[in-house]
């Protein structure tokens, strides 16, 4: 099912034996826009601590209930890796986290996870073939891991082969495979607040110091292509 992640991000994480926090924040590789992790905001639970969650770990997102449920209860979290507010998601970090929730590897395709957690051991020592590689092989670079944020994707200035369409506003993600699909954009060309949504697919290019992405589109097509009131109908649209 499709979600928005501004929505994912006012749920609540449930564990086995009680509420634990919300979504701070996730970070997606963005070569292939898989989310990899959730950064839990546990407030007065844990202060000070970091908790990174993969998707891996999560049971189902329930729209009616307005939660994440995830198969841990608190003191599995708890004695977690410690990782303080300020901590750097390296590939050292990843390993730990791996280690101790004994999270597979397998990134290759449209399935993340199956219904049966693949042991680390798998694949801990045999990159597959399709998997992405996150760092190089430079002293400098070999901790870094290609990840981006949502926080980073929102607001970016959205623009077609012509000039400026927009700005994004919303990501789109399918909880199935946690992988980003759509992208919701604020359209500049309209008085008052009108959307316009892109798939992944559309995206000639990111450049990000610059906070700009380029799409497979141009200004003139926008009285041509679908236009929407609000971010709900998006979703509608695409559902049915």
């Amino acid at each position: 099912m499709l979600h928005y992640t501004s929505k994912l991000k006012t749920y609540n994480i449930e564990a086995t034996d009680g509420e634990m926090g919300k979504i701070k924040e996730l970070y997606f590789d963005n070569n292939k826009w898989q989310i990899r992790y959730a950064v839990v905001d546990t407030r007065k639970w844990l202060p000070g601590r970091k908790v990174l969650l993969s998707p891996a770990s999560f049971v189902m997102v329930n729209e009616v209930s307005e939660n994440v449920e995830i198969e841990y209860d608190k003191e599995m979290v708890r004695n977690s890796p410690p990782l303080h507010e300020d901590t750097i998601l390296t590939r050292d970090v990843e390993d730990s986290l791996f280690d101790y929730y004994g999270w597979g590897r397998n990134w290759a395709g449209e399935v993340l996870w199956s219904a049966e957690k693949i042991p680390l051991a798998s694949f801990k020592n045999a990159r597959q073939e399709d998997e992405p590689v996150y760092y190089n092989n430079t002293q400098d670079e070999i901790n870094t891991l290609d990840l981006r944020t949502e926080e980073e994707m929102i607001g970016l200035k959205v623009h077609g082969t012509d000039g400026s369409i927009g700005e994004i506003v919303d990501l789109i993600f399918d909880d199935e495979v946690w992988k980003i699909r759509y992208l919701a954009v604020r359209s500049t060309h309209f008085i008052g607040p009108k959307y316009q949504v892109y798939r992944i697919d559309d995206i000639n290019s990111i450049e990000w110091l610059e906070k700009g992405i380029y799409v497979n589109d141009t200004s003139e097509t926008l009285d041509t292509n679908k236009i929407f009131d609000n971010k709900e109908e998006i979703l509608n649209t695409i559902h049915s």
